[in-house]
């Protein structure tokens, strides 16, 4: 019954809001009531699993005990399993809740509840997927934002969260993944990771998320997160680390660009990579802007960053790299060894590319204006607004296709298309030179100095955070 008054109010706010100035004011009192509820102050979130078999949930509580979730194929729960997990302490002193469910078949339709010793949920649904096509939404820097002079802020951002992801579903009601690039919280505050995760949206839709620079302004990030396969890196950025999963045909390289340990990025993906050969494509996913040039003062980081990142998409044969932190939409060319080899133009198909494509995406809740910009020259396609803006990625066997739109209109403005004949495409089978092996190890030595200084800033902040195990992960 929870489940059907909650199904009821997302249908009354999609369909509402795409109509009148009026009917979207109700539909922000209905969120505005429903963020009072017990689900939504507990940040249930579903996180991707290591494949389709599998999903990741986290939410909070305020007392330690053995989580659970109850699982089953029928709506009243009835012959319903039972999957355990683990409480962590946050900084906070409450407890962040983490379980992993397992043994999930394809093209079927599941129940779950969270239980611990003191809460129980409503009964939320998800689907998985019943062949290897699929779409997901891909955004970056939500920028759900904690203010001490505005009490409703996180209410707010998380509004315009929650707003973009149901707009997203209107377009496309078959969205089984939600990818986003960094940034999710403003100051890496635990109520504002609480805040985005109140949607029900991220209930019921896996949702891959990495670290951002905003993320990392905190320690929250660290029990928040429930992403799969982590890696186990000598130097790490504490928060979190670089992740992986396999969603039916695609490898996803979920990366912390925050950390320029090159030693240990290039052998996490080498070890994914190997793990899975038989993926059709191999999409990447961190923080920081590479091609996108938009703002002049960033370029010598962004050249940096290119030096750590781009032959590692190379040399693996990544087909897409999503990105964030500049705020603007760019689309680069077709990449490799740091040029372009193809252009790409708003509509275009390219075939078997033998390079990677680097594409990012507008901030959610804090979208830059044209002010003082310096388009790159690797650039293909570009779109100067201050909407707000998602795009769904559309897999194939043969195809991925990437469509944008800004959400005040909710058309189309942008898309392309990858097409390969097989799962090599025209990637080459080439070694990085020499001197990328020498960067790899300068940048994970800059990456243990680098920590030092995230210790001294989140001790200012008051945080009591173990040296070593900052520094080393």
């Amino acid at each position: 019954m929870n489940k059907k008054i909650l199904s009821v109010f997302l249908a009354f706010v999609m369909v509402f809001t795409a109509f009148s100035p009026a009917y979207a004011q109700t539909a922000e009192n209905a969120w505005n009531s429903y963020w009072e509820t017990a689900d939504a102050k507990a940040g249930i979130i579903m996180f991707p699993g290591a494949d389709d078999s599998q999903r990741n949930f986290s939410w909070y509580s305020d007392s330690e005990s053995v989580p659970e979730i109850v699982l089953s194929e029928k709506s009243d729960m009835s012959g319903s399993a039972s999957f355990s997990g683990y409480s962590v302490e946050t900084y906070s002193g409450n407890y962040a809740n983490k379980v992993t469910v397992t043994g999930l078949e394809a093209g079927k339709t599941y129940y779950y509840r969270c239980k611990t010793d003191n809460y129980v949920s409503s009964v939320y649904s998800f689907e998985t997927d019943s062949d290897d096509s699929f779409t997901a939404v891909y955004m970056t820097d939500i920028h759900v934002s904690f203010d001490e002079k505005n009490p409703d802020s996180v209410r707010d951002t998380s509004y315009n969260f929650d707003l973009t992801l149901n707009k997203a579903l209107e377009t496309d009601d078959d969205i089984s993944l939600i990818l986003s690039a960094g940034d999710q919280a403003s100051e890496g505050l635990e109520c504002e990771y609480i805040g985005m995760s109140a949607s029900p949206v991220v209930k019921s839709i896996p949702m891959a998320t990495t670290i951002g620079n905003h993320d990392r302004k905190g320690v929250d990030y660290k029990t928040f997160s429930n992403m799969p396969n982590e890696g186990d890196h000598a130097v790490s950025s504490y928060v979190g680390s670089d992740c992986y999963f396999v969603k039916n045909n695609v490898l996803f390289l979920v990366m912390d660009s925050n950390n320029a340990s090159g030693v240990d990025h290039r052998n996490f993906v080498k070890a994914a990579v190997k793990e899975n050969p038989d993926v059709d494509w191999k999409v990447m996913m961190f923080h920081h802007d590479l091609y996108g040039g938009r703002i002049p003062h960033r370029e010598s980081e962004n050249a940096l960053l290119r030096i750590l990142w781009a032959p590692i998409a190379d040399e693996f044969g990544i087909d897409l790299v999503l990105l964030g932190h500049s705020h603007y939409y760019t689309v680069s060319n077709v990449m490799y060894n740091n040029k372009t080899v193809a252009t790409l133009t708003n509509g275009a198909t390219v075939k078997d590319p033998d390079g990677t494509v680097y594409m990012v995406s507008g901030s959610l809740n804090r979208p830059r204006d044209d002010e003082d910009i310096s388009l790159g020259e690797n650039v293909g396609i570009e779109y100067l607004t201050m909407d707000k803006i998602y795009n769904l990625i559309d897999f194939t066997e043969e195809t991925l296709t990437v469509r944008s739109y800004a959400i005040e209109s909710n058309v189309c403005f942008s898309s392309f298309t990858i097409e390969k004949s097989d799962a090599d495409g025209g990637h080459s089978d080439r070694m990085p030179p020499l001197y990328n092996f020498i960067i790899r190890f300068i940048g994970s030595v800059y990456a243990v100095f680098n920590n030092i200084g995230v210790y001294n800033d989140l001790k200012d902040k008051g945080y009591d955070v173990n040296f070593f195990e900052l520094l080393f992960g």
